[in-house]
């Protein structure tokens, strides 16, 4: 039982064909007041249900389903309010392990999605959008785990005039501490991208995942804006399971 949640890499692994696993956030809240636009935002959404079903023993196709989510932004120059909720943008794909889904110290894989434009006006961005990663795990000493995944996507502007390159770099490094069923991480984030218009992004990662039964897992976690191009603060408490 593997999962792409709690933090921003993912697994090197699929899930067994024949099975389906079930991965949402309960509740995921973003408090953002540090901007250099001068502007406040709170946005959070809830149920936000990846649905991953293994179709050999060495790949997956997933969906997710944004049920809802609401968005405020606020200037702190008096010039008005944003408000808007509803239904977001849906996410297609798939992950391919390319070697240590049946076990091994080492695991790779490429994992792609599609962003399609089905969110309520001021949530999206009305465009088709890609994504690309390639989340590697190693197995280290003394029970730690680090997954190393570089990331890239074809974005849309910013002046939402054609698209730009977007680049991550994502390191997580993670151990049992309450027997095998708890598991701390910390991982770190940098975004780069070839919009002028946007800068660097820096987050730390921290979170806990409880394996409740075999295929049972709750977690909890957030993310921690290190720069001010960043959300200042973005916690979140999760579930998965399979069947």
């Amino acid at each position: 039982f593997s999962t792409d949640r709690p933090g921003k890499t993912h697994s090197s692994l699929t899930v067994d064909a024949g099975h389906f696993q079930l991965e949402s956030d309960f509740w995921n809240y973003t408090w953002d007041r540090y901007t250099s636009e001068r502007t406040t935002t709170r946005a959070y959404s809830v149920i936000n249900p990846f649905l991953k079903l293994g179709v050999t023993n060495w790949a997956e196709i997933e969906l997710q389903i944004p049920t809802y989510n609401s968005l405020v932004v606020r200037s702190r120059d008096g010039q008005g309010t944003l408000r808007a909720h509803g239904f977001g943008d849906v996410l297609v794909g798939g992950k391919i392990n390319l070697f240590g889904n049946d076990g091994g110290d080492q695991a790779l894989a490429l994992y792609g999605l599609v962003k399609l434009p089905t969110a309520a006006r001021g949530l999206g961005n009305n465009m088709v959008e890609y994504l690309l990663n390639v989340p590697y795990t190693i197995a280290l000493p003394a029970k730690f785990s680090l997954t190393l995944e570089p990331a890239a996507g074809l974005l849309r502007n910013l002046n939402k005039q054609g698209y730009h390159g977007d680049y991550q770099l994502l390191a997580n490094l993670n151990r049992p501490v309450i027997g095998e069923a708890v598991t701390a991480a910390l991982e770190i984030a940098a975004e780069y991208t070839t919009d002028n218009n946007i800068r660097p992004r820096y987050t730390l990662d921290p979170s806990l995942q409880w394996l409740i039964t075999p295929a049972l897992q709750i977690d909890v976690g957030a993310y921690i804006g290190l720069n001010k191009n960043a959300p200042d603060y973005n916690p979140y408490v999760g579930i998965s399971f399979r069947f």
